[in-house]
């Protein structure tokens, strides 16, 4: 089992906008990026940042690597449950430190608020981003726990992330808010992801 210091990293993904900047984070724990063809680099934990389609892709080329998944969309759960068998596997649709404890905010707001109170989420990024909402608006609507929660999303220039979360009533308004203000949040988030599951057991995790 690999140790934090030595852990060897590959990425799917590597070209793209987030890719670049966990290579550049990895530094010396990089072992090299992942092709949609061709042999996976010798490496203890793969990094998945292509898109839903890649991901359903690379799962059948992996032997046991710990595997952590920063894409967002329509992934294959199941298949990834799965592999999670024979691995460490997390689905982390979000790398930053702020939104887990933004959900921990929003579950505790939640189960405070007096019955009646209006809740919605908006979600803003950047206008490549394909998918609407992201992954991180459906992570905090099941943290609301409530069915039917709208969900806005805004796809604008050059925004790298913000979610939040209108709990409002009669006379008044809540905002919880969570804003990345430099992308390499992510690559910082998803190398701290990578170090962890190196020497995590078996197992699927969707924090």
């Amino acid at each position: 089992m690999a140790t934090p210091s030595s852990v060897r990293v590959a990425v799917h993904g590597a070209s793209g906008r987030l890719g670049r900047l966990i290579v550049a984070e990895a530094d010396s724990s990089y072992a090299g990026a992942i092709g949609r063809t061709g042999p996976i680099p010798p490496c203890d934990v793969v990094i998945d940042v292509s898109s839903a389609v890649g991901t359903t892709a690379l799962l059948s080329r992996l032997s046991g690597q710990a595997l952590v998944v920063g894409t967002t969309g329509d992934l294959p759960l199941e298949a990834l449950a799965t592999y999670a068998e024979q691995a460490a596997v997390a689905v982390v649709p979000n790398f930053s430190v702020g939104i887990p404890l933004l959900l921990d905010l929003v579950r505790r707001a939640v189960g405070a608020l007096p019955s009646g109170w209006d809740i919605e989420v908006v979600e803003a990024h950047h206008h490549h981003k394909k998918d609407a909402p992201s992954g991180t608006a459906r992570r905090i609507v099941r943290a609301i726990g409530r069915p039917g929660v709208p969900t806005h999303s805004l796809r604008v220039g050059d925004t790298f992330g913000e979610h939040t979360v209108w709990l409002c009533g009669p006379g008044e308004r809540i905002e919880l808010k969570h804003v990345a203000t430099q992308r390499s949040v992510f690559a910082i988030g998803a190398m701290r992801w990578a170090r962890a599951l190196a020497q995590a057991p078996n197992g699927l995790q969707q924090p």
